[in-house]
């Protein structure tokens, strides 16, 4: 079914300014839109700084996330915590992370005092004075229990809510109400489609920056969710060939595509700084452009019918009820301006009575003016006339 004129219009011309923007090599800066994090030290991110878990620790506290329900990304030991101004609540248990050491102080025995201390020299590169390491020739291996914020009480807010309630879009909201790919709101740092699952993992709208930037990523992971071979069978999903290949750049450019047209067609906020990061993250997928340019013009394509699958199936299904609400709140309005205005006509001033006014109104009647001494001596002959035939019996 063809699109209606301007929406056409409209989906070529970003398309085409997308285009001559990543044609032209503009610098732009991608903005995720959210605040989300890997896994990272409680006590350190009280600081303002993060140090974050790695290697099979960082693993291991996703999947104790996940199962736990935990949407905080700050993890810290029971001293931690206290350290932090908080407390572990009663009953939690800790998760198990490891910690190798492969390095440890060099001591020397101190003539002065007789005892072994480190030694301390100076970084040629910093300037800072520090303690030698020497290289151990067996790692140490110690393993701590640490708790995730949620489990802790007295923890600031891992951070400020900036979302804006007002700006719910009820097409956005009907979307995500009826994705076909279930959604689990259960993410503290990424956001993706699962096609074996065929499951979408995303943080929850708190998490994110504003809710243009929750619609945005709903919208993108939904597009994802098209290309599944029971709906659209898109072969840039179906032949996955896994994070950085060249597939996986193209299936990113058709759901970005795809995500743009549903904001801009639906009043989601799409002004330059919103534009610009949508650009942003298709430029960072378009190394697959330089070896076939044309592939921009194959991905709106593939992102058109995703957008229409997704307007189809998801974002208008049973928003007729919307629209007929809609449309009785306007019947309303205009009835209550109807009223204002008929109030208005009612309590309007008089108009000013100069006879050459031209403010006047057609109803107006200029007052008389004196009588002569003809028409007087006519009213007293009639008056007279009246008075006695009123006496008459």
């Amino acid at each position: 079914m063809a699109l209606p004129e301007h929406v056409q219009k409209k989906r070529d011309e970003l398309v085409a300014s997308v285009i001559k923007d990543i044609q032209e090599g503009k610098p732009f800066f991608w903005n995720s839109g959210h605040f989300g994090k890997r896994p990272r030290n409680l006590l350190l991110s009280t600081k303002g700084k993060d140090q974050f878990y790695r290697g099979i620790n960082s693993v291991g506290l996703d999947l104790a996330a996940k199962a736990h329900g935990f949407t905080d990304s700050r993890w810290g030991t029971y001293e931690q915590a206290i350290l932090a101004g908080g407390n572990v609540k009663k009953g939690e248990h800790g998760t198990p992370i490891e910690y190798w050491q492969y390095t440890k102080d060099l001591l020397e025995k101190n003539p002065s005092t007789g005892k072994m201390e480190p030694v301390y020299r100076t970084n040629q590169d910093t300037g800072q004075i520090e303690k030698v390491q020497v290289t151990l020739e067996r790692p140490i291996v110690r393993t701590y229990f640490v708790f995730n914020a949620s489990q802790m009480e007295g923890i600031p807010p891992e951070h400020e809510i900036t979302i804006d309630e007002n700006d719910r879009s009820e097409y956005m909201e009907n979307m995500i109400k009826n994705s076909e790919s279930k959604i689990f709101f259960d993410q503290t740092s990424e956001n993706y489609y699962s096609p074996p699952l065929d499951e979408i993992h995303v943080m929850d709208r708190k998490d994110f920056k504003t809710l243009d930037a929750f619609y945005a990523t709903l919208a993108h992971e939904i597009a994802h969710s098209t290309g599944a071979e029971h709906r659209l069978n898109r072969t840039t999903l179906q032949n996955h060939d896994g994070f950085g290949g060249e597939n996986y750049a193209k299936e990113e450019l058709r759901a970005e595509l795809a995500s743009m047209f549903i904001q801009q067609e639906y009043g989601v906020k799409f002004d330059e700084s919103h534009y610009r990061n949508h650009v942003a993250y298709l430029q960072s997928w378009a190394e697959v452009l330089k070896k076939d340019p044309n592939e921009l013009f194959r991905a709106a394509s593939d992102a058109e019918k995703a957008a229409e699958y997704i307007k189809a199936h998801m974002l208008e299904l049973g928003m007729e009820k919307i629209r007929d609400r809609q449309e009785a709140q306007g019947v309303a309005i205009n009835q209550e301006a109807l009223k204002q205005m008929e109030e208005r006509r009612m309590n309007r001033k008089p108009y000013p009575t100069k006879e050459k006014s031209r403010y006047r109104s057609k109803s107006y009647v200029p007052r008389k003016s004196a009588p002569s001494p003809k028409e007087r001596l006519k009213e007293e002959m009639s008056k007279k006339q009246g008075m006695s035939r009123g006496l008459k019996l």
